[in-house]
């Protein structure tokens, strides 16, 4: 065949190839070594980091979406739920939410604080957030005293500075006077976000309590709020809001200010974006491979004559007859 002019690979007869236990052994040492820097390739490849990139926020809206799911352990009919933005719009949100008699139960919250504690994984807060997890279900029974009050829902409100506060009835806002002996603001807030509701995203304040013992205390929370979109490595983008959060509680003298919890937030005009990438493509692993293992056979093989080279000039009786032709 004509094409055999074009060979560039010259051919040995296996008769020519000498075999040697050396050779035997720096081929299973040069395999070894070459398959642990193989995986460490691949490995890099696979290791994925996250790119923060701050930028204006995009998008123009006037509402945002607020989910509470806080317990405390007052009777319903003595609490009362409001929002006040710096707009002045008040929003009496005891209508709007969930009030559901309960007994008050501090669970463990070690599941939420391992999430916590974990690297940010992106895409497996992408595919958890794509779950449609329901709220956890507070039974209601028959004939028991509940001693507590859930308040749980999402409601729209004005996307500006707010002040969302639960609180006692006539104390310092309209309502039936409740009884001192009754006030007790000791609370677990199981859920605090803003945006599309995701249970399966741990933010901040969920699963965290606080507990007092005085009838007239107030618990604040400031947040800031930050628009967040995580975008994965398969493009797949989550828009929501994640926030920071300092907290003060006090105490008063009786009648003189509003026990309650008050949750005052703000926004950032910033907007977050968290996009998981890989520190090389594809085609660079593949280039990489090839050069690796083209390179390392060829270092190999200079390597294993210079250490022959040598092995011989140190014990030149051990060094292989020449042949002379006639």
């Amino acid at each position: 065949m004509k094409f055999k002019e074009f060979d560039a690979f010259p051919k040995v007869e296996s008769g020519f190839i000498k075999r040697t236990g050396s050779g035997g052994i720096l081929t299973l040492v040069v395999s070894a070594i070459l398959c642990i820097l193989v995986l460490g390739e691949i490995r890099e490849y696979m290791t994925l980091r996250n790119d923060y990139q701050f930028m204006v926020d995009p998008v123009v809206s006037h509402e945002l979406q607020i989910n509470v799911d806080v317990t405390v352990a007052m009777p319903c009919n003595a609490l009362t739920i409001d929002l006040r933005d710096v707009a002045d719009v008040q929003l009496h949100l005891s209508d709007k939410v969930q009030k559901i008699p309960t007994h008050f139960k501090l669970n463990s919250n070690a599941h939420s604080e391992s999430l916590r504690n974990k690297p940010l994984d992106v895409r497996k807060l992408v595919k958890a957030a794509s779950r449609k997890e329901a709220l956890r279900q507070a039974s209601q029974e028959a004939g028991q005293d509940f001693k507590a009050c859930r308040i749980a829902g999402s409601f729209n409100a004005n996307k500006l500075s707010g002040n969302l506060h639960i609180t006692t009835s006539g104390h310092g806002y309209y309502g039936e006077h409740t009884d001192h002996d009754v006030m007790n603001m000791t609370h677990k807030i199981d859920e605090f976000s803003f945006g599309e509701l995701y249970p399966s995203i741990v933010n901040p304040l969920d699963d965290s309590f606080e507990i007092t013992e005085a009838a007239f205390e107030a618990f604040q929370y400031f947040l800031i709020v930050v628009p967040t979109v995580y975008v994965d490595r398969r493009r797949n983008e989550l828009l929501t809001n994640q926030y920071s959060v300092s907290e003060y509680r006090r105490t008063f003298p009786a009648d003189t200010d509003a026990p309650g919890i008050f949750f005052k937030y703000d926004f950032e005009p910033l907007t977050l974006m968290i996009t998981e990438t890989s520190s090389m493509s594809l085609g660079h692993l593949l280039v990489r491979l090839a050069g690796l293992v083209g390179g390392y056979f060829v270092t190999a093989g200079m390597a294993h004559k210079v250490l022959m080279a040598a092995y011989y000039f140190i014990s030149p009786e051990k060094a292989p007859v020449k042949r002379q032709h006639v």
